[in-house]
């Protein structure tokens, strides 16, 4: 077999080409032409009909511009000989639809050992005139790949496409798109990006259209709209998993003939190869171009079985195989619980989930003793007192005189007690149901309710002793760990002021808040200056009664605007 092998002597791996000479010595035997690709000119006169007569194979040794570069030397009448590629450029994307291996060694095996198949091209038109074999990827994508020089290839190697989009990712650009595919009606987006593709990867493995056929005779046509930091976020995660066509900032569409007209002008990147244009039009040539393709090479993805015998089977994209796009598929799924939980809801969840894990850190601590010296030290400094024996006659109580702030304190600690609670509930529940506001009476009742169970179940769980530096002003018996008062006192001013400020706006309304969350510290405060909690009690209480109301909240707001959602979609 009579082999002519096209090698870039400036592709990103052509310090290779010395072990590819060898193996392609060995497997194919003393037959092989090896021509050094310069300019265009010389590009052209290798491609030549002339040039390329009596031989069985042509090989392209480079990256996916060499690739680009050849198919349009090789056009419009492109030849039936098979054209095989040895991958060594930073992207290779044309190899992996093709199914090559990357290594370039290895890949010399597809070319004694590869199928010929025949794929379509895409004849490309406006900015840039010739043809494309694999993709044409423009706006963000067509930025980075302007930022993306021979000496950032040179240096970052596969990580190039990366280190090129910070610059367009701070920034990123807006596009007002107008398509018309096969000749029908167009259609106007604003676009982020846009993709045209025939193969399914490109920028070095992102799955642009991991759905693509090279040979269904046509293109893929990928709009992303533009969107916020968490919208973006999650189509990079969903792109790196390789199922993001189905996200909602996401139109997908199939054509033989794709018309687009851009404002501003919309750069691309057609087969890595830089343009930029305000028009473009690609046509789909069917089965132009015979190449050999790997053993794992499948022409489309596998198909979902159909719901109906009469309905056609839907390909379906693959995710990318291995760890990497795994992990990206938890994060894609992390991120749309995210964005399709409302902000509001958002917020709550993560302050929930805040207040656990602190929680958790606090009583790990406690059980460990790793605060003891720290509650020691706040306790005393908040009191004012010093560590002291428990007097073992009189009560101490009779004989210390009550300064104004002792009387503050223990006016506070029994706002947060069993009957200071009780009256603020009792009277808030009366007020609730005077003006027929029965959804925040029923959250009220959650909220006492709730931390009163909390309370019953983790002080004997973690069983703390109370402190015993000093004789407290108000003596108290059972167990420390957390904070009683503090749940209570948090629990029910902080639902107050949750409710006050998730209200209409007013400085009234904000002010009011302020006090009932003043009111919950000072009974936290109190506590400890009685001396009857270490700090890391009422620190773990607040957080408690802090979850506990968030979620009572939450799902005050859910019914109050479930019921208007279901309105308005019964009126449509």
């Amino acid at each position: 077999m009579k082999v002519c092998v096209l090698f870039n002597p400036k592709a990103g791996a052509a310090g290779q080409f010395a072990a590819i000479e060898d193996a392609l010595g060995r497997t194919l035997g003393p037959d092989v032409t090896f021509v050094e690709l310069g300019g265009k000119d010389d590009l052209a006169r290798v491609t030549e009909p002339d040039a390329r007569r009596g031989f069985d194979l042509v090989v392209i040794a480079g990256g996916d511009g060499t690739v680009h570069a050849v198919v349009n030397g090789l056009g419009p009448h492109f030849p039936n000989v098979p054209l095989g590629v040895l991958p060594l450029g930073t992207g290779n994307d044309f190899c992996r639809t093709l199914a090559v291996p990357l290594d370039p060694v290895a890949a010399v095996e597809v070319l004694r050992d590869g199928r010929p198949r025949a794929i379509d091209v895409a004849r490309v038109e406006g900015g840039r005139t010739g043809f494309m074999v694999n993709a044409a990827t423009g706006g963000f994508s067509g930025r980075v790949a302007s930022e993306v020089t021979s000496d950032l290839k040179e240096f970052w190697g596969p990580l190039a496409y990366l280190r090129g989009a910070v610059g367009p990712a701070a920034e990123p650009p807006r596009y007002r798109v107008t398509l018309r595919l096969d000749g029908g009606p167009p259609e106007t987006f604003d676009a982020l990006n846009v993709v045209v593709a025939n193969g399914r990867t490109a920028a070095g493995g992102f799955p642009v259209a991991p759905t693509a056929s090279p040979e269904d005779g046509k293109l893929d046509v990928v709009v992303v709209r533009p969107g916020d930091a968490l919208d973006l976020s999650v189509l990079a995660a969903r792109l790196m998993h390789g199922d993001y066509l189905t996200d909602e900032n996401v139109t997908h569409r199939l054509a033989r003939w794709v018309e687009l007209d851009s404002d501003p002008p919309m750069p691309f990147s057609i087969d890595g190869e830089p343009s930029e244009g305000s028009r473009w039009v690609f046509t789909v040539v069917p089965g132009a171009l015979r190449v050999l393709t790997g053993p794992d090479y499948r022409p489309a993805p596998p198909a979902e079985p159909a719901v109906e015998e009469d309905e056609p089977p839907t390909p379906v994209s693959e995710a990318p195989k291995g760890l990497g796009p795994r992990l990206f598929g938890l994060l894609a799924g992390l991120l749309l619980l995210v964005k399709r939980t409302p902000r509001g809801y958002a917020l709550g969840l993560f302050l929930i989930a805040a207040a656990v894990l602190t929680f958790a850190w606090l009583a790990s601590g406690v059980l460990g003793g790793r605060w003891d010296e720290w509650n020691r030290s706040v306790l005393l400094a908040v009191s004012g007192r010093t560590a002291e024996p428990r007097p073992s006659g009189a009560d101490e109580l009779q004989a210390r005189t009550l300064t104004p702030l002792d009387r503050v304190a223990l006016a506070v600690t029994w706002l947060g007690g069993g009957r200071g609670t009780l009256a603020v509930v009792g009277g808030l529940l009366a007020a609730f149901l005077a003006r027929r506001r029965y959804l925040d009476a029923a959250t009220l009742l959650a909220v006492y309710g709730g931390v009163l169970l909390l309370e019953s179940v983790l002080k004997p769980l973690f069983a703390v002793a109370r402190p015993e530096l000093f004789e407290p002003l108000a003596p108290v018996g059972g167990f420390s760990f957390p904070s009683g008062h503090a749940l209570r006192g948090v629990g029910i001013f902080g639902f107050l002021a949750g409710l006050l400020a998730v209200g209409r706006p007013a400085a009234w309304r904000w002010a009011l808040a302020a006090v009932c969350v003043l009111a919950g510290a000072a009974v936290c405060w109190s506590r400890v200056y009685i001396g009857v909690h270490w700090p890391t009690d009422v620190l773990a209480g607040a957080l408690a009664a802090t979850a506990w109301v968030v979620a009572c909240l939450i799902a005050r707001h859910y019914a109050t605007t479930r019921p208007r959602k279901a309105a308005r979609t019964d009126a449509h």
